[in-house]
């Protein structure tokens, strides 16, 4: 298994040189811009019981917002790459204590949607951690939903080799249209 410090450094290495990379690809077109910003609400469940306490999710759903910077790879505007974090609240029904208990989820996703139309279905994959209890756990997620022009609708599903799965589900307002491949050339 990788440490965590070669996690952090090609995490890294993907949010500094793929931007860049496309980036010159995209300096063709001056009324393109390739970089947008989307927030999030979701809810996310538990998907297994928490009969070890030390290795599981410690809640039973929570629900919170994320914040999205989305960066446009490829010029036919199929491929987006984002970095993600947020903030959530837990709710548990096993619980007695009356102390708030909050995850701080951060992510990196790919995303590849199907059409270049303002309605899109996308698939895509995320890594990233989640901060719960002052302990990080590392989760992967892939993603599928649909998108049409700022509004999008998701289901992930969270694996982790030491919390177990999760299921969240949610609605993203985009504050800018998802870039067209179509490249206009005048306003």
């Amino acid at each position: 298994m990788l440490s965590q410090a070669k996690k952090f450094t090609f995490i890294f290495f993907i949010v500094s040189i793929i931007p860049a990379i496309a980036f010159s690809q995209n300096r063709q077109n001056k009324y393109y811009n390739p970089f947008r910003f989307s927030v999030s609400g979701l809810t996310k469940f538990v998907m297994e019981p928490n009969d070890h306490p030390t290795d599981k999710y410690l809640f039973d759903q929570g629900i919170g917002a994320i914040g999205e910077l989305i960066f446009t790879i490829d010029q036919k505007a199929k491929y987006e790459i984002s970095i993600e974090a947020g903030f959530m609240s837990t709710l548990s029904s096993s619980d007695n204590s009356t102390s708030d208990r909050y995850l701080i989820p951060v992510a990196l996703n790919l995303n590849y949607y199907f059409f270049d139309e303002t309605f899109s279905p996308f698939l895509g994959i995320g890594y990233g951690f989640e901060n719960f209890n002052n302990s990080n756990k590392y989760v992967l997620k892939p993603v599928i939903g649909i998108s049409n022009e700022k509004l999008k609708a998701f289901a992930r599903f969270g694996i982790g080799n030491t919390i177990g799965s999760s299921l969240e589900i949610g609605i993203g307002y985009s504050f800018k249209e998802r870039p067209c491949g179509c490249f206009p050339q005048t306003r």
